[in-house]
This record gives C-alpha cells, structure tokens and sequence, in this order.
C-alpha cells in the first residue's frame, strides 16, 4: 500500500499524519528547550529528551537525526522570537528616534528576562558544540548585526567615515549587548533590566555623538 493511499491518509484523532508528526516534533522541541535550559545540552540525553516531551525514541528519530539536528533547529528557533520580539516593538507608529532606540533595547532585555530558557540556550548553550553550531551563532549575530543598523539608521548614523566599516561598528555594538546579556544573566538578572538599557544606550549615544563629529568637521 502505498503513501498516497486512503488508509495511511486518514486522520487520527481529527488530525492528518502530518499534523500529528508536526504536533511530536514541537513537543521534542519544548522537551529540549526545558532541558537543554535547565541540565545542560551536553547531559540531555535522547531518552531524557523523549522522557519530558512524553514520545518514545522512535520519533525523536522521526524528526531530528541526531541531538545537534534538534538543538540546532531549537536556536532558530529561540533566535527568530527574540529578533521578531525587537522587530515588533520598533515597528510601534509615533516613536520618537529615542524611543525606537530604548524600545528595541527593551525588547531584547525584556525576553531574556521573562524567558530564561531562551536565554540559556540563546547565549550559552549553543557554543563549543560543533562548527556546524558555531555557524548557526554566527549568523545570527549577523542578522541582530542588521537590525542594529535598522537602528542606526533611525539614529542618523547609517554610515561612518572611512577607513570605519559600518558593518563591523554594528557587529562590534551586537557584541557589546550580547556581552552585556550574558553576564546579566549569570548573575541572575541582578541588575535592573533599566539599568542594562540605560547601559546600551550610552553606547548607541557615543558612536552616534562620534559620528556627528565626523561630519560636523569633513
């Protein structure tokens, strides 16, 4: 009998295979998620894995080959809500140039806070496993790279005077908030989320204060 068939098409449960594979693959990433964030991704085994999503490994095996596969696919993931929760924010009319700034910010510190899986995984979880997960981090640095510049286009300071790369001042900001993050969160969110802002924004403000120099004298 072939895929196509009747038999194997029919629904279970009101749902279509499809849907039900889907429906046990975002249940393995929530498991990951809470055990990756709380246990560490070098102790969160496949069995432990399938234990907390409530499958057996037969349909880890569905979905991911091997436990890199699942993490990786769950920094996309974690990533994308971070960068769609910064998007949605700066996007709000009537923002002032200073409150897209703060805003953005705000954004990113508030869904670390709220969200320490995310965090966890985000900013520790993904690093040392394997190049592969090294190239996943890295380009998503490029893309915060870019939405920094969204902001730095708001700020008036889009371009830098030569031999400064814009791209390199907007990946060297993205470090210095990342950097910043990590350590917040390793010390139990103990500062003030304000604080981390207020941080960030002295230094938007002082490129942005360097860069009006610039042009005030070329």
């Amino acid at each position: 009998m072939t895929n196509s068939s009747p038999a194997r098409r029919r629904s279970y449960r009101g749902q279509s295979p499809d849907a039900r594979r889907a429906e046990r693959r975002q249940l393995l990433l929530q498991a990951a998620l809470e055990v990756v964030s709380s246990q560490g991704y070098s102790n969160a085994t496949v069995r432990s894995l399938c234990a907390s999503a409530g499958l057996t490994e037969r349909y880890f095996y569905e979905s991911f080959a091997n436990r890199e596969a699942l993490l990786g696919e769950l920094y996309q993931q974690q990533t994308a809500l971070l960068r769609d929760a910064m998007l949605d924010a700066i996007a709000a009319p009537g923002l002032s140039t200073e409150q897209t700034m703060r805003t953005g910010l705000s954004a990113f510190f508030e869904t670390l806070e709220k969200q320490p899986e995310l965090a966890r995984v985000i900013l520790f979880e993904i690093f040392g496993v394997s190049k592969a997960m090294d190239t996943l981090y890295y380009q998503a640095m490029e893309e915060f790279a870019e939405l920094i510049g969204e902001l730095a286009q708001v700020l008036g300071i889009a371009e830098f005077s030569k031999p400064a790369n814009d791209s390199m001042v907007y990946a060297g900001l993205v470090g210095a908030v990342v950097q910043m993050a990590r350590r917040w969160v390793l010390n139990g969110y103990h500062e003030s989320r304000e604080s981390l802002i207020e941080s960030s924004v002295l230094l938007f403000t002082a490129v942005s204060a360097h860069h009006q120099r610039q042009s005030t004298s070329s």
